[in-house]
C-alpha cells in the first residue's frame, strides 16, 4: 500500500473495522503487528490502539 494510501486507510479507518478486515482477511496477525508497529511513530496513537487490538484477536486464536 502507498503511503498515501495508507494514511488514508488509518485516518478514515475505525480501528474496529481495521480488526475486522485482518480477522476477514485471516492475515498473519504477527506480521500486521510488526508492519503496525514500524508505522506507529508516523501514525501515532490509532496505530498504537490498533495493535494493542490485534494482540488481543491473536490471543483468541
Amino acid at each position: 500500500m502507498s503511503r498515501t494510501k495508507t494514511i488514508k486507510y488509518i485516518n478514515e479507518t475505525s480501528v474496529d473495522e481495521m480488526v475486522k478486515q485482518v480477522k476477514a482477511k485471516a492475515s498473519n496477525i504477527k506480521q500486521v503487528i510488526e508492519a503496525a508497529k514500524e508505522s506507529r511513530t508516523e501514525y501515532g496513537l490509532k496505530v498504537q490502539e490498533f495493535i494493542e487490538r490485534l494482540g488481543e484477536v491473536e490471543d483468541n486464536v
